[in-house]
This record gives structure tokens, C-alpha cells and sequence, in this order.
């Protein structure tokens, strides 16, 4: 017999309709997958008149068995009158500065549900959700697929990459070998939905290490393509660019020493330009942000930075500037 499992992604955006959708569409003569979508009310019409449509490359497919609502409401009423109906796993993949906005709204069905999987971008995420809910409900997941929202119902994968999982709060199963084995059950269970939707996923161990060395790219690279509206390769074409993003990368390396992160020996600031070279004509997320009038998430990137240096009496310049400069630019065009 299949094992039914049921899926809810909060904030089904570009990547949340990318994960999502590719999880709906599993095979599997082992698990039957129930995936929800909560997301804005065009996307959801959308996807309940006609599926969604995931694109790659040239390949075009369309998942129908997507239920998709543009709130909690009807959802909360279900799992309130039905004691049976609960999320194995709920991903949050919102955009980073409405966390806590999203956890408290669906804070009914997340309490009824087994594990939060926190797939955002930024750096800290993982203290907001514990502040609202058990940390040992959560999963920290970290990725470098690509992703975009075209039109309501249709998600583009632009580009793979690897998927890691991990537990954020390990202290909290220490004195518990009963619930460490669950814990370690369910985010083998999610290693092996991630892998048969399709994409690369590995377990680590320290994925608040990994959280920061995927965030060090963003710090290098996102507030200076906003701030100047260059795609990521014409970046690498001003020195003067070039050492203010060598300079924000290392001081939030400090930063990240100095609260007893253990980085890898990888050079941050080499692969900063190296994937602002592979991804040249990228026009990144934080200036697509501003280019389309929306908040950014300066906040979980370089203004995190910020907020640890202050708190660690560290020194942080070039952070500071760019995050005061990225909220001067966001309040400009609100």
C-alpha cells in the first residue's frame, strides 16, 4: 500500500511553485503525494482552472493535481473540524521579510502539522519561525536552483542546482534519542521527496553554515545590482565595484567568525565573481525587486550582517551603507 502524503506550501511563488509542483508531479509506487498551494489569488485560479505549467529548457509540462487557495481560511476550517487532516510537511517560501506575518496567519495548521521546511533566501530566518513555533518543528532548507514566476500558472525553472536540508535547532533532541530518530526520519523521508521530484538534495549537518556560505554570493552581488542597475556580469566590469563587492563579502566573513560559524576553506570572494560571470546576464532578485516597485530582502542579506556586526561589537562599512542605501531606494519608490 502507498503512503499518502500531504504537502502545503506556504507563499507559492517562483520557487515554492517550482518545489511544489515538481513534488505533485512524483511517481512513485511507494508514496501518494496531496499538495496544497497558498499563494495569491491569480496564481491560485490559475492553477485550479488548468494546472500548473512548469517549464525548462524546451520541455513544458503541466501538473492538475495541485489544490490551490489564496488564504488559510478554508484549509483551517478542515483540519479544525477533522482531527485527521494534518500537513506531513509545510514549506515556507515566502519572501523572507514576511516570516512572521505568514507563520502567525497559518499558525493553526502549522501546530497541526508534523515538520515547517523554511525554503527562503537570507541568513537568521530559522530564529524568527522558533520564536512562534517548537524548534524542533523545523527544517532548514537551502538551494541554488533557479526560478521564476512568468504568469499565474506557469513557473520557470532557469537554472539547477543542489538542494540542502538540515536541522537548524539540533539541541533540542540531545536529550532525546526517541525524537532525534524521528527528526532524522522525517528529514530522510524529505531527502527522498526532494530527489524524486527531481533535483539534487543532500543532508548536512551544519545548515546554518551552509545558510551563510550560499548567502555570501547575495551579500557580494544582489544590493550592488540593485543599487546600479547593472546585470551580474557588468558588475565584474568596474574595479571600483569589484573591490566594494570583495569588501562586503569579507567583512560578513568576519562577521560569521566572530559568531563561531565554521566556514569551509572555500574563497567567497572568488566565487562571487564566478557566479556573477556564469550568471552575467542575470538581472538579480533584489533589482528585479526594485525594478517591479517591491520591498527587497535587504534585511536577511547584508542588513543581517548589519544587525549580527552591531551585535558583536564588529565592524561591518560597506554593509552599512548598502543596506541603509537599498531602504533609501525601496522607500523612493513606494
Amino acid at each position: 500500500m502507498k503512503r499518502s502524503i500531504r504537502i502545503g506550501i506556504i507563499g507559492a511563488g517562483s520557487i515554492g511553485s517550482l518545489f511544489g509542483g515538481n513534488i505533485a508531479a512524483i511517481q512513485s509506487d511507494s508514496y501518494e503525494l496531496e499538495v496544497f498551494f497558498f499563494c495569491d489569488k491569480d496564481h491560485a485560479e490559475a492553477i485550479n482552472a488548468t494546472g500548473l505549467k512548469i517549464s525548462k529548457n524546451e520541455d513544458i509540462r503541466t501538473v492538475s493535481t495541485i489544490k490551490a487557495y489564496e488564504n488559510e481560511k478554508i484549509i483551517e476550517e478542515k483540519s479544525s473540524s477533522d482531527s485527521t487532516f494534518r500537513f506531513d510537511y509545510m514549506f515556507l517560501t515566502t519572501k523572507a521579510y514576511d516570516i512572521e506575518t505568514a507563520v502567525v496567519q497559518y499558525q493553526k495548521i502549522i501546530d497541526v502539522s508534523g515538520k515547517l521546511v523554511i525554503l527562503q533566501n537570507g541568513i537568521g530566518n530559522e530564529d524568527l519561525v522558533g520564536n512562534h513555533i517548537p524548534k524542533a518543528k523545523i527544517i532548514r532548507a537551502v538551494t541554488t536552483n533557479g526560478a521564476l514566476l512568468q504568469e499565474p500558472g506557469w513557473v520557470i525553472h532557469t537554472g539547477d542546482g543542489i538542494v540542502k536540508i538540515g536541522i537548524p535547532f539540533q539541541e533540542e533532541f540531545v536529550n532525546n534519542n526517541e525524537e532525534s530518530e524521528k527528526a532524522r526520519s522525517d528529514l530522510n523521508l524529505l531527502r527522498e521527496l526532494i530527489r524524486l521530484a527531481g533535483f539534487e538534495v543532500i543532508i548536512v549537518e551544519d545548515i546554518i553554515k551552509e545558510g551563510w556560505e550560499k548567502v555570501f554570493v547575495n551579500i557580494g552581488i544582489n544590493a550592488f545590482g540593485a543599487l546600479t542597475g547593472l546585470r551580474n556580469g557588468q558588475l565584474l566590469e568596474s574595479e571600483g565595484l569589484k573591490q566594494m563587492m570583495a569588501e562586503a563579502v569579507t567583512e560578513a566573513i568576519k562577521v560569521a567568525k566572530a559568531k563561531k560559524i565554521e566556514l569551509s576553506e572555500e574563497d567567497f570572494v572568488a566565487l562571487t565573481y564566478d557566479v556573477a560571470e556564469k550568471t552575467a546576464e542575470n538581472k538579480n532578485s533584489m533589482l528585479q525587486d526594485i525594478l517591479n516597485g517591491q520591498p527587497t530582502e535587504i534585511d536577511f542579506i547584508n542588513g543581517r550582517v548589519l544587525k549580527y556586526a552591531k551585535d558583536l561589537n564588529v565592524k561591518a562599512p560597506i554593509n552599512e551603507l548598502l543596506t541603509h542605501l537599498i531602504k533609501g531606494l525601496e522607500d523612493s519608490i513606494a
